[in-house]
């Protein structure tokens, strides 16, 4: 009845087939062969170093955990050479970089990811981090066994720490091994201190229980830092004067609350002084501290520095304002659908009736005009009394004997005196400081922060109404730099510099009479270019001067003509020209839609060379206009691009008259781009008109934290929309802000004195008499205890608040058998 059993079915295993704790150990061996951390590959190291962390990681798996291996190393000096290599010890660079630490405290940061290198004063090291907390006793000791045996094999010349416990709290391990020695680097934290580390006394028996060799008596030295929260920062004077809403109290008006923005915090933003009572170094008998008994005496202590925190969430007025007029951008109403002005005007927004018929600019003039509406008895939010500076405040030529006249000179770039000095928000398109764009825009955010989007549609209508009368009247707007619009300028200056354009075009022509034979339109011609046998209609006429010595192709001198000024357009107008050139660029109507554009200015030139050089061919006006296509050959003759079938050089030579420029019909159209103007600016968004005030107003923001002594920065933007651009510089304006309302608070508090520095004396005694003679309880605890003894410098840091973190640093020989 016995079966037979096969043996091999019961005993047999395949003992080839590795573990997955032993591919977990050959990863990690072979991830540090790969980053050359093996003691020979670090023989000789670089002697300088940045202080910027350079990091490198990889992931690997175990147990169904992702842990991630990570190396951190300080960067290499670009100043140091070849020959500036260290060859002291991996060990011996460590020990030192470890006593040197000891100056330092826990809390003490280096800028690297993991503070075991502030803590331990490493230039590198390795850190095993898992995705979830490691809190499983067992599989710490897994984990650290696997990085023991390849930290061995490797030969690894780095110290590597395992990140235990939960994520918040700074638990580590780690080690370094040499040919002798061992260094373990422990961290404990508790939420509770035990009875026996809450002094000094127990301190300095728990550092000398976890040395392995015997430590002298009175051996010990110690570094204590006790740390108090003042929070009774009420005491140190906090007068910030506001500016937000003062403006609008009619009673003692001043518009000089108008020529800044408000900046700085206007409540007291200090949450509390942090004081730090140091003893640098003293022997563990100088001071006694028991669980009965402390002979420390902060007041006494020979450092004193303190540090200030601000409160969270803290209304900064300049942020404030500038973030109450970002909020508009997304709003897609019409900013005349406040006052209920739209309808009246004329005015229908897009989104709500885009079957409408356009709004015609007859519409909007008769509306101005008061014609068939009601318009001359709206009354805004704003009174009398208080609109009538504010526009005086921007119209100053409005008034005789005005307080607030523009600047002779209005510069678009705002000039530095050193090039190299860092500029905040540069990247914001500029409008001339204190020009009209610049007091409209600071003037508009002030009303809108202090009484609503009703307050900033009030003053843009008003704006917007005393443009029209301008232009009706032929009154240039003030406060704009001369000239066409600019494109190094923001798009509302533009605007504004096209509608003087417009105005000056309308009073030359009202000013000017053209005569036939007016003088200023012919050439001064020699003895020899007279045209007394030329018939009337082939004398030359709107010569501007001679092209150097260049002839015709018949050989009479070549004459360069008056010719009319290309039309300003602003940069929303070029925008558009080249966008239909885009969606136009693989049709076929590419080129013809080119021509159109480029046809009524090339036929004005035309036209004018004609009449200041009759019986000039088309190679004439080539040889002039576009002198690359033209050839010297035979006289004269035209490039073969010139040559191609449908061009429309061609074309428009053949249709031109011999026309001076004073009597062609204008290029630029000047009533219909003012009205076009009037209209763009009153037919705005909110978001539109948001957009079209927060250049100035982010420059004027700018402008007044360089006034206030703040540091810039050199950041830049571009290819960024203008949306991103405003929330860089918005961004840009808050940390300086922040900053500057900071440094103020430390003046306050600290005097002369330094935030992190020791105080001096008479900083020692303004916080004493603030605090009433006596300090609270500490808030923390610091203590650094450090001794050399036979085998290396032993470490070990506490700081003791309401939970308790213990550090140390072991050095022990290895026992071989």
């Amino acid at each position: 009845m016995n079966e037979e059993i096969d043996e091999y079915d019961i005993y047999h295993q395949d003992f080839t087939t590795a573990s997955e704790w032993e591919v977990f150990i050959a990863r990690l061996e072979e991830v540090l062969n790969d980053w050359h951390l093996s003691k020979f590959k670090l023989t000789k190291r670089p002697a300088r170093y940045t202080k910027k962390w350079l990091t490198k990681s990889e992931e690997l798996k175990v147990q169904g955990v992702t842990f991630t291996l990570s190396y951190h190393t300080l960067e290499v000096s670009k100043n140091a050479d070849d020959s500036e290599q260290s060859e002291t010890s991996l060990l011996t660079e460590l020990q030192n970089g470890l006593w040197d630490a000891t100056t330092n405290f826990i809390d003490d940061s280096d800028g690297s990811p993991h503070p075991v290198s502030s803590w331990f004063g490493l230039k590198r090291y390795l850190m095993l981090y898992p995705s979830s907390p490691l809190v499983d006793g067992s599989m710490i000791k897994l984990i650290m066994s696997s990085v023991n045996i390849a930290f061995g094999n490797v030969d690894c010349g780095v110290p590597i720490f395992v990140k235990i416990r939960e994520h918040w709290q700074q638990t580590y391990l780690g080690f370094f091994e040499d040919n002798e020695f061992k260094t373990s680097f422990d961290t404990i934290h508790l939420k509770r201190i035990s009875n026996q580390c809450s002094h000094l006394s127990g301190l300095v028996s728990l550092f000398k229980s976890k040395i392995a060799s015997p430590v002298a008596l009175d051996a010990v030295v110690v570094s204590a830092k006790f740390s108090y929260e003042l929070k009774d920062s009420e005491n140190y004077a906090w007068r910030q004067r506001a500016l937000s809403n003062e403006f609008l109290s009619i009673d003692g008006f001043d518009v000089k609350k108008l020529t800044e923005l408000p900046f700085g915090s206007e409540s007291n933003p200090i949450h509390s002084a942090l004081l730090n009572a140091i003893w640098p170094q003293f022997r563990e008998s100088t001071i006694v501290e028991t669980s009965t008994f402390s002979d420390i005496d902060p007041i006494m202590a020979p450092t004193w520095t303190i540090t200030i925190k601000m409160k969270n969430n803290i209304n900064y007025q300049l942020t404030d304002i500038i973030g109450k007029v970002m909020s508009l951008l997304d709003n897609r109403n019409l900013l005349m659908d406040v006052l209920g002005l739209s309808r009246s005007l004329g005015l229908v927004n897009p989104l709500h009736k885009i079957t409408e018929a356009p709004i015609t600019i007859s519409k909007l003039v008769k509306a101005a005009m008061g014609q068939g509406t009601n318009i001359l008895e709206f009354k805004g939010p704003i009174t009398d009394d208080l609109l009538m500076p504010l526009l005086y405040y921007v119209f100053p030529d409005a008034v005789e004997d005005n307080a607030y006249p523009y600047p002779k000179h209005l510069d678009v770039d705002i000039k530095q005196n050193d090039s190299s000095e860092p500029k905040l928000c540069s990247y914001v398109t500029a409008s001339p400081e204190d020009g009209l764009v610049w007091r409209l825009s600071v003037t508009s955010a002030r009303l809108n922060d202090a009484g609503g989007l009703p307050y900033l549609a009030h003053f843009w209508y008003e704006f917007a109404q005393e443009l029209q009368y301008r232009w009706e009247h032929r009154i240039l707007v003030p406060g704009v730099a001369d000239g066409a619009p600019n494109a190094r300028t923001c798009l509302l200056h533009q605007k504004l510099q096209l509608l003087n354009c417009c105005i000056k075009r309308a009073l030359e022509s009202k000013g000017s009479v053209v005569a036939n034979s007016s003088d200023d339109e012919f050439f001064d011609c020699s003895d020899e270019e007279t045209t007394e046998d030329q018939l009337p209609w082939d004398r030359p006429v709107g010569r501007l001067s001679r092209l150097e010595n260049a002839t015709l192709k018949n050989g009479a001198p070549l004459y360069i003509p008056r010719t009319q000024d290309p039309a300003p357009k602003t940069e929303d107008q070029l925008e558009e020209d080249a966008e239909l050139m885009a969606q136009q660029v693989e049709s076929a109507k590419a080129s013809e839609l080119w021509a159109r554009m480029m046809s009524a200015p090339l036929l004005s030139d035309m036209e004018a060379f004609k009449a200041a050089n009759p019986g000039a061919e088309l190679c004439d006006f080539v040889q002039w206009y576009s002198p690359r296509d033209w050839k010297p050959d035979g006289g004269g003759a035209l490039s073969d691009r010139m040559l191609l079938q449908g061009n429309p050089w061609l074309e428009a030579w053949n249709v031109a008259r011999p026309v001076p420029a004073a009597r062609q019909r204008r290029l630029f159209d000047g009533t219909r781009e003012a009205e076009q103007v009037l209209h763009y600016l009153r037919s705005r968004t909110i978001g539109a008109v948001a957009e079209l005030l927060l250049p100035a107003i982010l420059k004027a923001g700018a402008a007044k934290a360089i006034s206030e002594k703040v540091p810039g920065n050199n950041a830049s933007v571009g290819g960024v929309d203008k949306r991103r651009t405003f929330e860089v510089a918005a961004r840009e304006l808050y940390e300086v802000e922040k900053e500057a309302c900071k440094s103020a608070c430390v003046r306050k508090v600290m005097g002369n004195s330094e935030e992190g520095k020791p105080l001096d004396v008479a900083g020692r005694t303004r916080v004493l008499n603030c605090m009433g003679g006596a300090l609270p309880a500490p808030s923390r605890r610091e203590f650094t205890l450090k001794v050399k003894d036979l085998v290396a410098p032993q470490v070990m840091r506490a700081a003791l608040s309401t939970d308790m973190t213990i550090i140390g640093a072991f050095t022990e020989r290895i026992v071989c058998l």
